[in-house]
């Protein structure tokens, strides 16, 4: 007796199916090929397509808004009850002196008073490396920021201030007036810094300047080739320079100015044009 399996029928609606299956596949591969010499095209048309790309320069004169200057009253010794009177009594001449100069009290400020206490210097003995043979014993410098300079204990006393106005012609006549205070007090000033307080004002007047500025560069670099300049297909802002008026650093970097009083700002920006034919 045979124990082969009858065949198993095919089905009406096989072959149809593969067809179709067939035809789907090949449809997909020449949208895949298509795409694919379209998309060459396109690079293609870019590449070929005539551009470009020009720096445009804006420069303004401003003069600063506001200025500021910081210092410090300082005072040491070994009586530091006569070192608190003193601070303050040299504190309310520095005051005065500002008063007389023009500054109103929202203008100064005065921080905390701080204190140090110094002790005697700790030598450090040590001697050199050597073949074994006596070397001499040297002493380690002293750091007397840290360690008191005669007596002991020696006391330090010092009381820091900020100096702000939008009048920067008296703040820069305040930095060079000569103070001298007494009682062993002594002052210290720091190189006054002056800002511009409506550059983001500034700066888009300048973007729009050096934007003009670059599409003139471009329609002067086509004139006479019988093309002109299109559409634009590219902007992007280069560097934003703060210099001293009139010392306009031509670098590719940005830089900011903070110790004049009249500033020169400098912006650069790259653009990116289509040329087209007449």
């Amino acid at each position: 007796m045979s124990t082969e399996k009858p065949s198993r029928p095919v089905s009406p609606t096989f072959f149809p199916s593969l067809a179709f299956l067939l035809f789907g596949v090949a449809l997909a591969l020449a949208f895949v090929v298509a795409s694919d010499k379209l998309g060459r095209s396109i690079g293609q048309f870019r590449q070929n397509r005539p551009e470009i790309t020009v720096k445009g320069v804006a420069t303004l004169d401003v003069r600063s808004g506001q200025g500021g200057m910081s210092g410090s009253l300082s005072w040491r010794g070994e009586d530091f009850a006569a070192g608190r009177a003193a601070l303050a009594a040299q504190r309310a001449v520095l005051q005065a002196a500002l008063r007389q100069a023009g500054f109103t009290a929202n203008e100064v400020v005065f921080a905390a008073t701080e204190s140090s206490r110094y002790e005697p210097a700790v030598f450090v003995e040590y001697a050199n490396q050597g073949d074994g043979a006596r070397t001499p014993i040297q002493r380690a410098p002293v750091d007397f920021n840290r360690f008191a300079r005669g007596k002991v204990p020696e006391f330090g006393i010092s009381q820091s201030f900020t100096v702000e106005s939008t009048n920067v012609d008296r703040i820069l006549a305040f930095s060079r007036q000569e103070l001298f205070l007494e009682d062993k007090v002594e002052l210290s000033r720091s190189t006054p810094y002056f800002r511009l307080l409506k550059l983001s004002e500034a700066k888009k007047e300048l973007l729009e300047a050096a934007a003009l500025d670059a599409q003139r560069r471009a329609a002067t670099m086509v004139n006479g080739s019988g093309s002109k300049v299109g559409s634009l297909l590219e902007a992007s802002q280069g560097v934003i320079q703060i210099s001293a008026k009139d010392r306009v650093n031509e670098s590719d970097s940005n830089s900011v100015d903070l110790y004049s009083i009249d500033k020169t700002i400098r912006v650069v920006v790259t653009m990116r044009f289509e040329i087209v034919k007449e």
